[in-house]
């Protein structure tokens, strides 16, 4: 990210004579929201994909298994059961996320 605001703003200060106003006939402002909305895609994209990764559905199985108790079941049995729950929920959120 830091890198594309660099260049554009190395872009605009190499085009003084713009004063800011406009670069190169493309608006200040529009090309930031650009910036902005690429920045935002890219954010929610390493989201989902650390979302649906096996670690963070270990950690978040873990824990629920931790907190929660299923007389006549191992621990072992426990976790695969809320791993599985936790892809389920994932899947959802990510199918939600891509839309």
């Amino acid at each position: 990210m830091l890198d594309v605001w660099n260049t554009n703003l190395l872009f605009i200060f190499k085009n003084k004579e713009n004063k800011g106003e406009q670069v190169m006939g493309m608006d200040l402002k529009k090309m930031l929201m650009d910036m902005a909305e690429a920045q935002a895609e890219k954010m929610k994209e390493e989201m989902v994909n650390h979302l649906a990764s096996d670690e963070m559905t270990d950690t978040i199985a873990t824990r629920i298994n931790e907190k929660i108790d299923i007389p006549f079941v191992s621990e072992e049995k426990e976790q695969i059961f809320f791993e599985k729950c936790v892809d389920v929920v994932s899947d959802i959120l990510e199918g939600m996320f891509r839309k």
